[in-house]
């Protein structure tokens, strides 16, 4: 058992953790971005635009997904914002060829900022797993925090997540192209995962859930797209 008290006098860990996950993933992006050719002003811009866009597409999503009742960030909606960052900034750059590597190193890099962010989640007992008392559960106690058994979701993504960038970084190193599969293997795995979560109890399939089947869902058409156009 993982006994966590949420109970933090000075600096809460979950913005903290937050921030760290940014820097990460956007210094590796930064690096990436350069390596395959993007001018360094546009890969500067980008690592400025991208936190605003993913932090206000993700409060946006929790928002309208809560009926309005909540604000907070959610995973799915600061993917899209990171995406949509990287389409500005190629869009804006004037040179169409950088489109697919700024959205290339943005997949690669988002298994990471995910990773470090659920850490965040530990500490604070948000986003936590279903009642547990088996091995690695965690015990949560706090003035704001009920006390309870769970199931360590936020662990094992932070865990999983933190495997698939490097298998992702291992492999595109070898000049393979793994995008794809890193995308699918990500959105599949949190679509899993989500099972084990406090919230999905009483529900079939959560809101998440959705949204991941339609980003896979999504990837497969483009590739099944791809591949028949160059048959052609």
């Amino acid at each position: 058992m993982i006994e966590i008290n949420t109970d933090y006098d000075l600096i809460p860990p979950y913005p903290v953790m937050i921030i760290l996950s940014f820097l990460a993933g956007l210094v590796v992006m930064y690096i990436l971005n350069l390596r395959d050719g993007i001018r360094k002003n546009v890969a500067g811009y980008l690592c400025l635009l991208a936190p605003v866009m993913s932090i206000f597409f993700g409060m946006v999503l929790t928002y309208v997904s809560s009926g309005g009742k909540y604000f907070g960030l959610s995973s799915v909606g600061g993917l899209a914002g990171m995406y949509a960052a990287s389409l500005t900034l190629a869009l804006i750059s004037g040179k169409s060829g950088e489109i697919s590597i700024m959205l290339k190193n943005c997949t690669l890099i988002l298994p990471l900022m995910y990773s470090i962010s659920k850490i965040g989640c530990l500490l604070a007992g948000c986003c936590h797993g279903i009642s547990y008392h088996g091995a690695f559960s965690i015990h949560y106690t706090g003035k704001n925090t009920n006390t309870m058994d769970v199931f360590p979701v936020q662990l094992t993504e932070t865990v999983l997540f933190l495997i698939i960038f490097l298998l992702g970084m291992l492999l595109q190193k070898k000049n393979r192209n793994t995008v794809p599969i890193i995308f699918i293997v990500s959105a599949l795995t949190k679509f899993l995962l989500d099972f084990l979560r406090e919230s999905h109890t009483g529900e079939i399939i959560s809101f998440t859930q959705m949204l991941c089947l339609l980003l896979i869902l999504t990837e497969i058409i483009i590739l099944i797209y791809r591949k028949h156009k160059n048959q052609v």
